[in-house]
């Protein structure tokens, strides 16, 4: 998307960073000046910014910019553990869309444990990826699936994925909201997803 998609006063969402803006300028250098939500102003480039207007085009937008469970993994782990990763994902998405529509509380555990096999030789930002990614796909199965919530198991840690959970929903699922999940059941390690009736719309 090039600048000329972009008018004055378009409000916008930023693709990489939580939050939105309005559109005070275009730069003849291409960029876009955007003022956010506490009066700063800032240069973007086009393909940074999403217009507000467009869901569908913020939905596409980013599902570009996410890379998928795999791409991640071809970056860390040899041909034969790929495969084999290949094939459990492959296992989990299919046994999750196969379960009945609406039906119980869908409970995701986003441990590394659970996710990979061995995790020597993972980078504390692709585990998180990796986290990430699962996260996304899991919610948007459930949202094919008519759920209307979701338990995502993170544990307490440092509170990044959690963070990071929420900041994804805020920013790109507005029909969706978070809040902690019942800390009788799943201490402070969960948090429960909402889906909205909207979400079933899009």
């Amino acid at each position: 998307m090039g600048a000329n998609a972009f008018k004055i006063g378009d409000k916008v969402r930023f693709l990489n960073e939580v939050g939105e803006g309005r559109v005070t300028a275009l730069q003849a250098s291409g960029q876009i000046l955007v003022e956010d939500d506490n009066g700063f102003e800032y240069a973007h480039a086009p393909k940074d910014l999403i217009p507000m207007e467009s869901r569908l085009e913020m939905e596409q937008a980013y599902e570009r910019a996410v890379p998928s469970v795999l791409e991640i993994l071809q970056q860390e782990m040899d041909p034969v553990r790929q495969r084999k990763l290949e094939q459990d994902f492959k296992s989990k998405y299919t046994e999750a869309q196969e379960r009945p529509a609406g039906g119980a509380v869908e409970e995701v555990d986003l441990h590394l444990h659970a996710l990979v096999d061995i995790q020597a030789g993972l980078s504390p930002g692709v585990m998180l990826e990796l986290q990430i990614a699962h996260f996304e796909r899991m919610l948007q199965i459930g949202i094919r699936q008519r759920r209307k919530r979701m338990i995502f198991i993170h544990g307490i840690g440092q509170g990044v994925l959690r963070h990071q959970i929420w900041s994804c929903v805020e920013q790109y699922y507005p029909d969706c909201s978070c809040r902690s999940a019942d800390p009788r059941q799943y201490g402070n390690g969960a948090t429960e997803v909402w889906i909205g009736e909207a979400a079933f719309r899009s």
